[in-house]
């Protein structure tokens, strides 16, 4: 199954924390993959975001 989303999150090698890449329309994971090899390196992993995905809390 193939997941499409906007909105990424992805992690380097020796990061503590994720970062967040987001496109113009939904695209695969394979496309994110080859957008942050060009750009940063390879990512170590790799999570799609929904928009209707809930956002955890700080407290």
């Amino acid at each position: 199954m193939l997941i499409r989303r906007r909105i990424w999150l992805y992690r380097l090698p020796g990061q503590v924390f994720a970062q967040q890449i987001s496109f113009e329309r939904p695209v695969t994971a394979a496309t994110v993959r080859r957008a942050l090899q060009k750009t940063v390196g390879n990512p170590l992993e790799l999570w799609a975001r929904g928009l209707g995905d809930p956002v955890a809390s700080r407290s």
